[in-house]
């Protein structure tokens, strides 16, 4: 409804014409609704109402007033310290701060490295038996003696802690292929970053296509419950490019060296910050 006072104002000024005043006051006032019209005849005021704005050629401008008057968001927290990245980043690789405090440079052995005899499953004794003697043909032929421990360790992992991505394989052959793609990112062995490509290992093992799709989910079986922790995180760019499995005991001696260093690197700027 019109406000009395605003016509009362208006014809005092010369503005409104008493007489023009609609007899049929549309409903909605100023305070309900967005919308306000106003009719002008020669200059004066003879009409004004107001209505919701939605469903109307100005519903646009209501919105990008809403946009206007929305807050914005604050700022995103600075990054932290780079040495606090590298850091959790070092913590990703090596599974947890004890176990980064913990790694030494000392170079694998073949500890650990046989399928245990509780592996009472004959499919699955079989099969991890077989993926074994490819791993070792592939070690023997582009990588060295440590990396087939590597990987022999990772197999055990698997036998024992998810038998199924071992058994449910379409074949040894790309089990063997998918724990190379893992085993050996973790290790920066794959270019450019290290002498071996995809390639070599596809035609070692007699693969039709790349080895990464399996090698997924053997990092994946790797990781275990710890893959929302690993998953997701950017590298800081004073790291290397290795992909975290959060298993210090299938990184070689080479990486080891890598990353005690870079442990010592960041524990000194630290200690300066």
């Amino acid at each position: 409804m019109q406000d009395p006072d605003i016509w009362e104002s208006d014809r005092r000024q010369g503005w409104f014409e008493p007489s023009a005043a609609p007899r049929h006051p549309r409903p909605g006032g100023v305070g309900e609704h967005r919308l306000t019209h106003l009719v002008l005849v020669d200059g004066r005021l003879v009409d004004a109402w107001s209505e919701p704005v939605e469903h109307t050629d100005w519903e646009h401008v209501a919105r990008r007033h809403d946009q206007e008057r929305r807050p914005l968001p604050p700022p995103p927290p600075p990054p932290p310290p780079a040495h606090e990245q590298v850091q959790a980043w070092l913590e990703r690789v090596c599974g947890g701060r004890e176990a980064l405090e913990a790694l030494d440079d000392l170079p694998l052995d073949d500890d650990g490295t046989d399928l245990p005899d509780t592996l009472e499953d004959l499919p699955l004794r079989r099969r991890a038996e077989g993926v074994g003697e490819l791993l070792d043909a592939v070690a023997a032929a582009h990588l060295d003696v440590e990396s087939s421990y590597a990987l022999r360790r990772a197999l055990v992992a698997l036998s024992v802690l998810e038998p199924e991505v071992v058994t449910g394989a379409r074949s040894a052959a790309h089990l063997a292929g998918g724990q190379c793609w893992a085993v050996g990112r973790a290790n920066g062995r794959f270019h450019p970053h290290g002498s071996l490509r995809l390639t070599m290992v596809q035609d070692a093992l007699a693969l039709p296509g790349s080895p990464a799709a399996v090698g997924g989910l053997v990092r994946r079986a790797l990781v275990g419950l710890r893959w929302g922790d690993l998953e997701g995180r950017e590298r800081p760019r004073e790291a290397p490019d290795l992909l975290p499995l959060g298993r210090p005991d299938l990184l070689t001696a080479a990486t080891r060296v890598r990353l005690t260093r870079l442990r010592e690197r960041a524990r000194e700027a630290r200690e300066v910050a």
